[in-house]
């Protein structure tokens, strides 16, 4: 029971210190530390934007420094997977194209998967076509909920003019 009573007392004391340093350093400021005060903070609220690009710079170059060497320093294979599959060592580059068309590349064998990219590249498009055809849909709502309030309600057979 005493550790718990000690505890409380501990946390009374400190909200105590924290108003009563609070108020009089507040109170006992005169015109010059107010200035002052001012100065500092107005020369950190427009100096903070710079500070940020300038760490931000910092940071990048400092991540492009670890993958660089992290890509140099990468184990490479004595030997390459193509000579174990019977290609005469001939390095075989994988298309990386996003268009419709496969791009054209040496390439040996069969090219798996295709169907399934091209599977997948219909369905992105039919998706981002939904997603704008709802954005869309949604403008035109919110643009006619604009107009309706500017209009007057009319009731057939009463003149509301």
């Amino acid at each position: 029971m005493d550790v718990i009573q000690g505890f409380i007392v501990q946390v009374q004391q400190w909200g105590t210190n924290l108003v009563r340093n609070s108020v009089h350093s507040f109170d006992g400021m005169r015109v010059k530390d107010w200035i002052r005060m001012v100065a500092i903070v107005g020369a950190y609220l427009l100096i903070r934007p710079y500070l940020m690009k300038w760490g931000a710079k910092i940071q990048e170059k400092q991540h492009n420094k670890e993958i660089d060497a992290d890509e140099v320093a990468g184990p490479k294979a004595k030997v390459s997977p193509n000579v174990l599959r019977g290609h005469g060592g001939k390095e075989v580059e994988i298309p990386d194209s996003d268009s419709e068309g496969e791009a054209e590349g040496e390439t040996t064998g069969a090219q798996w998967g295709k169907k399934a990219r091209k599977r997948q590249r219909a369905y992105d498009k039919k998706l981002l076509a939904e997603v704008e055809e709802r954005r869309r849909q949604l403008q035109e709502d919110d643009e006619d909920k604009d107009i309706m309030e500017y209009l007057v309600d009319y009731e057939e057979g009463k003149d509301g003019w």
